[in-house]
């Protein structure tokens, strides 16, 4: 049975909704465009660069395991990325003792790894900055605000409401 406050919507209302969550989409999809388009031109894939990134932020080594939770892929992926991420030069990674578990590998990052990820930091805050360069702070504030109206309803949907409650 679909909720009550969605049975009674126009049509004018629906598409509206429907139109404004294509903006919203379409705009986090172009966003994310731009900013593959810089670990491309620096010679990354997207998975490189984001592991990157996120071991940049680490105060000590994750494990694979850590790893492939936080991406949500498979430890062979983590693997692959890894070893891409060496061969490039992007990080070091020290061996544990003989017998030791490759999987708890240390992870160092370069300093061709650091410039990378300073240089990402630079374009990222440039695509933030111009992505939003005609907003106002009240309209930033704005949007804060109904972002966080936004993630709220959705949390509220998926703790009361599944699929087996919507009547089609």
């Amino acid at each position: 049975m679909m909720p009550e406050n969605m049975t009674n919507l126009s049509d004018e209302r629906s598409a509206l909704i429907q139109s404004t969550i294509h903006a919203f989409i379409c705009a986090d999809i172009m966003h994310r465009r731009v900013i593959e388009r810089w670990a491309t031109d620096a010679g990354m894939h997207r998975s490189q660069h984001r592991m990157l990134m996120h071991l940049s932020k680490c105060e000590t080594t994750p494990s694979q395991k850590d790893l492939a939770k936080h991406f949500d892929i498979s430890p062979a992926a983590v693997t692959v990325t890894l070893q891409k991420l060496e061969s490039d030069g992007y990080i070091e990674r020290t061996k544990p003792s003989e017998g030791g578990d490759c999987r708890l590998n240390e992870i160092k990052i370069t300093d061709l790894g650091r410039e990378a990820c300073l240089q990402s930091r630079k374009y990222f805050h440039y695509v933030d900055r111009e992505t939003f360069s005609d907003f106002s702070d009240e309209d930033l504030h704005a949007f804060i605000g109904l972002l966080e109206r936004m993630q709220d309803n959705l949390k509220n949907i998926g703790t009361t409401t599944s699929a087996a409650d919507i009547d089609q």
